[in-house]
């Protein structure tokens, strides 16, 4: 093998070596743990946002004391030409355990014909069971909320027997759905005449017509605010980053602080085996190496080891996420994983500081050096 080669030095150096990869890996762990938890929570709130994408809501105004979407309202809904059909509907909702707490789940009591139009616009399967019965108190829940709950078949979903439920009546499980779009269905014939849901509010579900959803939203948007609240994707989903975008500052501050903190150590330790190596460095220099090379050397070595790594602190992570989603995580409807673009951009800052400050020790060590003064010392 080469004795220049760097990776020569590291299979030489192992023992020194080993701390400084170990703590990098480690930090990689962490800090795409605030990535991949946050990315969750965001995650399982866009779930209910994305029902939108393929039917807005619209719902009467209940601070002005609507119950119903006035007819006229439901009669320019219909002959729209940008939203392609419309089904009355009540939404109800149970909660979902996450990994930040507990949420609602929505539940749409709907049409029995409307089954599988909104199952086909939201590319949903019937999995297990089958679909309500109309004008039963029977629901098809969606696989994620099935698990995240410890549901099964032929459950019944009792507020008697659940303090946590605030759904106001009891129904069957009787079907799983699965797909995209977190999405459960009831009877709207039962919820509509059932004495639990009096007084729920009447809901239109309007299903744009495809490549009209820019135009369908924005017609939606125009709808009376006295008498209606629209629910679209677009707006829903920039009411949600606003929100989402506070815990994000939070974050990021912190993995900054982090990052900061870890790149100080790694120049303090690259600066501490720099010391340990000076007469390796200043004999190479004395023998006629260019110092330019014996920069270069010295900072692919920082920054190989930094990138190594980093790649296998990613690799190593998610490894553990597979393991905690296997025994804990995808039997209740949630799956981590490092491997997506939110959970890797907070790990990416750490090879690119730790790095720059690696190799900043480094070179300013480097440029300084006197080859002579180190051939002379006689330690």
């Amino acid at each position: 093998m080469n004795p220049l080669s760097v990776f020569t030095y590291y299979y030489r150096n192992r023992v020194k070596l080993a701390p400084v990869f170990i703590v990098l890996a480690l930090a990689v762990f962490g800090i795409s743990l605030t990535g991949v938890l946050t990315g969750s929570i965001s995650a399982s709130a866009v779930s209910k946002v994305e029902v939108y994408r393929g039917a807005a809501m619209i719902s009467p105004n209940a601070a002005e004391g609507y119950t119903g979407v006035d007819a006229n309202i439901r009669g320019d809904l219909t002959r729209n030409p940008n939203i392609a059909a419309t089904y009355p509907t009540i939404r109800f909702a149970t909660y979902m355990p996450t990994l930040a707490g507990q949420t609602s789940a929505h539940i749409y009591a709907v049409n029995q014909e409307a089954f599988p139009i909104l199952m086909q616009a939201f590319d949903l399967k019937l999995v297990q069971g089958r679909l309500p019965r109309t004008g039963t108190n029977q629901i098809a829940l969606h696989k994620s909320l099935m698990g995240a709950r410890g549901f099964r078949l032929g459950e019944v979903i009792d507020p008697a027997n659940d303090e946590q439920e605030f759904i106001p009546g009891k129904f069957e499980i009787v079907g799983v759905l699965d797909g995209p779009t977190q999405l459960s269905l009831a009877s709207l014939e039962f919820v509509s005449q059932s004495g639990d849901f009096r007084g729920r509010a009447r809901s239109v579900l309007a299903l744009p017509r495809v490549g009209a959803q820019a135009a369908a939203e924005n017609d939606i948007a125009k709808l009376d605010p006295a008498m209606v609240h629209p629910y679209t994707y677009t707006a829903e989903l920039a009411t949600f980053a606003k929100d989402f975008a506070s815990m994000d500052t939070i974050v990021w501050t912190i993995n900054s602080i982090v990052v900061l903190v870890l790149s100080l150590l790694a120049g303090l330790l690259n600066f501490i085996y720099f010391l340990d190596r000076s007469n390796e460095f200043g004999l190479l220099l004395g023998i006629g190496y260019a110092r330019s090379f014996v920069i270069r050397r010295a900072l692919l070595e920082a920054l190989l080891l930094t990138l190594m790594a980093w790649v296998f602190g990613i690799l190593f992570s998610q490894f553990i996420y597979g393991v905690l989603n296997a025994f804990v995580f995808e039997p209740r409807g949630v799956a981590l994983s490092v491997l997506n673009w939110r959970a890797l951009q907070f790990t990416i800052p750490i090879p690119i500081m730790v790095g720059l400050f690696s190799a900043g020790t480094v070179l300013w060590q480097l440029r300084k050096l006197d080859p002579m003064q180190m051939i002379e010392r006689r330690d």
